[in-house]
């Protein structure tokens, strides 16, 4: 059955085609809706559009302490609405139990581990997938951020900050060289948790993180109203 929200947005799809969402959170699982009628909407258009995740974590477990769809298993259930399962497209992985190929083979997804960026370069991990969403024939973007994507020491109000993460202005140079390809029509920032304090650093804590994630947002919100 669908869930309030999954009935709210198909109507909104149905009576505005051409506007795009932003949502924000908490829990990232608060994205499974989001994500599933903004793919389900752009089929029905002939759209083909892909999923760019930014994220610690991969979010493909098939449940987590019983719970088939949560913040860790909500790109799990977003699979079969895309073209391909490699329209998902995950940057910034680096907390797992489990190597890039097993997730890669299994899901069929494609991954870009942080470690990559460190070592290959900003620039050469998005032309990658620049090459890959033009082959694919990929028209639109669907952005959606867990700011744990960002190395903890600049976003730690959250619920399980990492090191070794993304850095502000790379996430950034990624979001702006793909947007001189592609259009981002949708996109969300989850995983935000101001009460959170990790590091011990208190309000300073919160309000970094809030500040970069809201850097993220207003860039994904002006592409997502320049449609």
């Amino acid at each position: 059955p669908l869930t309030i929200t999954e009935d709210v947005l198909k109507d909104f799809y149905a009576e505005f085609p051409n506007k795009g969402v932003f949502g924000i959170g908490g829990d990232h699982s608060v994205s499974y809706p989001l994500v599933k009628t903004y793919l389900q909407a752009k089929k029905q258009q002939g759209i083909r559009a892909a999923v760019i995740h930014f994220d610690a974590h991969t979010d493909l477990l098939h449940e987590r302490l019983g719970i088939d769809l949560c913040f860790g298993s909500w790109c799990t259930h977003i699979l079969d609405d895309l073209n391909a399962p490699s329209d998902l497209i995950q940057i910034g992985i680096r907390s797992s139990g489990k190597p890039k190929q097993h997730w890669e083979n299994t899901f069929g997804v494609k991954q870009h581990w942080a470690n990559e960026i460190k070592q290959l370069g900003v620039e050469a991990i998005t032309n990658q997938i620049i090459k890959q969403l033009t082959n694919d024939g990929v028209d639109e973007l669907y952005v959606s951020f867990d700011i744990d994507a960002i190395d903890e020491k600049f976003a730690s109000a959250t619920g399980t900050p990492e090191p070794d993460g993304l850095y502000p202005d790379e996430v950034m140079l990624i979001l702006r060289t793909l947007t001189k390809s592609f259009k981002i029509t949708g996109a969300d920032m989850m995983e935000l948790a101001p009460f959170t304090d990790s590091t011990g650093k208190g309000q300073d804590s919160c309000q970094q993180t809030l500040a970069i994630a809201a850097e993220i947002s207003a860039f994904l919100i002006t592409q997502i109203s320049e449609k």
